[in-house]
């Protein structure tokens, strides 16, 4: 045993010898990369601490006049925004927004309203464009989002795609307001393409599940109807 000790002891000796020689013959590389991890640690904290939050604060000043103009169904003005000519006030609008002040949560959101602002322009592959480019964990503005991915899909004819997103919106998240919505539109989504079994899956959950709810209250009749062409 106290050989073993000692042979030990010699070979830990060795290994800490080893590694002093490392050092000595590494110093100044070592030096130059612990200095470089320190600036690129300081460039970092910089970032995240000071430079993000003052762009997402300002990216959100930026997109008042735009939301304002969102909010009364002024969906031009809001995506594109308004130039400064004849006295009139300019604007950026969420496009710019987008662009100006990305990877803040201002720009984030505005991919969101700037996809929907194109959903009502009818401009669908601009939609899909942006409302791709947002990340939400938001229970209801993410089912909203998945629901407006599969209206724009529709009304360009891809209709698989469209009825993917509409049952990814209703099962999103469980709210009793939203997502009986949701369920009934994927049940008439699937009613209008004559998948009756489908539609009838979908109808029949709200009536299970949200019976008390607006589309609950007539599910009965939607019910009736598919499966009566099945």
């Amino acid at each position: 045993m106290a050989k073993e000790k000692d042979n030990l002891g010699d070979n830990l000796q060795e290994e800490l010898s080893k590694i002093e020689m490392f050092i000595e013959e590494k110093k100044q590389p070592l030096l130059i990369g612990g200095g470089i991890i320190l600036v690129v640690a300081v460039a970092l904290i910089y970032v995240f601490v000071k430079w993000l939050p003052e762009r997402d604060l300002q990216a959100q000043k930026a997109m008042y006049m735009a939301e304002m103009s969102f909010a009364k169904d002024s969906f031009e003005l809001a995506l594109n925004g308004r130039a400064g000519i004849g006295g009139v006030t300019p604007f950026a609008g969420f496009t710019e927004i987008a662009g100006k002040y990305s990877y803040t949560k201002a720009a984030n959101l505005s991919n969101y309203y700037a996809g929907i602002c194109c959903l009502n322009l009818k401009k669908y592959d601009d939609a899909i464009k942006y409302l791709n480019k947002f990340s939400t964990k938001d229970p209801i503005i993410g089912a909203i989002r998945l629901s407006a991915l599969g209206d724009a899909s529709m009304e360009l004819g891809k209709t698989d795609d469209g009825l993917k997103y509409y049952e990814k919106a209703a099962s999103f998240s469980a709210n009793e307001t939203y997502t009986p919505y949701f369920l009934f539109k994927t049940g008439l989504a699937y009613e209008k393409q004559k998948k009756y079994a489908d539609a009838k899956k979908f109808y029949e959950k709200v009536k299970e599940n949200y019976p008390k709810s607006d589309e609950g209250r007539d599910i009965e009749k939607y019910i009736a109807r598919v499966s009566a062409e099945q």
